[in-house]
């Protein structure tokens, strides 16, 4: 089997899910071949100094175990956590993706994508994504102290729960669905798995007359997380990508 999560943001200040998590991995460890983390696994990353975050330990602890015992996992940043390196990924045993990345298997092919690319309608929110992605910005801020970083984070964050639930900036948060045709049509109308919006759900779309479907991941909390897991042993088609909860 293979599982899909995103969205989990780890954090100091929410151990419950945390244990979730811990949990989901397990899970993988005895069920899967293979993990695909979609970005926003945490809830920031300010720098590789965070591989000493005391909160982490149990969940760094557990990726390297799932690798050790033969599961491929795989990274792919999210707008939270985009500052992980790939040196970072390799201290876990964990392969980077680019983003969106196209998985390709025997029966079935998948467009992976952490989800904000598709949210053109938010310009600001894009304009701010490319400044942050620039290497040079990044420099810039990775050469502050890491307790300035941090601070910083937490701002970000502020604002932008900020502009997730205020009504007038709602559904600019959410995809645009001409950029989602779009992709649609450049990636051969593979089924498109993403997270990001927070706002779980399977969307069955017709694009030029092609039924493509667009999955949505969860965001997790202290009471429930959740995951895709496919199975390409199911006998039924539309029984193969399915919604789990830990």
């Amino acid at each position: 089997m293979i599982f899909f999560a995103s969205d989990v943001h780890l954090s100091s200040d929410t151990p419950a899910i945390t244990a979730r998590f811990l949990g989901f991995l397990e899970c993988a460890r005895r069920e899967a071949a293979a993990v695909y983390l979609l970005g926003d696994i945490f809830e920031a990353w300010v720098g590789d100094e965070d591989l000493k975050r005391r909160a982490y330990q149990p969940v760094f602890k557990a990726l390297r175990e799932l690798t050790e015992a033969g599961v491929a996992v795989y990274f792919m940043a999210g707008n939270r956590d985009f500052l992980v390196s790939d040196q970072a990924l390799a201290k876990l045993g964990v392969h980077p993706l680019p983003d969106p990345y196209v998985l390709s298997l025997p029966n079935w092919q998948f467009v992976l994508t952490h989800g904000d690319l598709y949210c053109t309608d938010d310009v600001a929110y894009q304009r701010y994504r490319a400044m942050v992605h620039d290497p040079k910005i990044q420099t810039k801020f990775l050469n502050y102290p890491y307790w300035v970083r941090r601070i910083i984070a937490r701002w970000l964050r502020w604002k932008s729960e900020g502009r997730r639930y205020n009504a007038e900036t709602l559904a600019m948060t959410d995809v645009s669905e001409a950029t989602v045709e779009d992709e649609a049509r450049r990636f051969g109308y593979a089924t498109i798995i993403h997270g990001h919006t927070h706002r779980p759900a399977t969307h069955d779309l017709i694009v030029d007359g092609i039924h493509v479907e667009r999955w949505v991941l969860a965001d997790w909390s202290s009471e429930r997380g959740e995951y895709l897991a496919w199975d390409e042993h199911a006998e039924a088609e539309d029984a193969r990508l399915t919604r789990h909860t830990i």
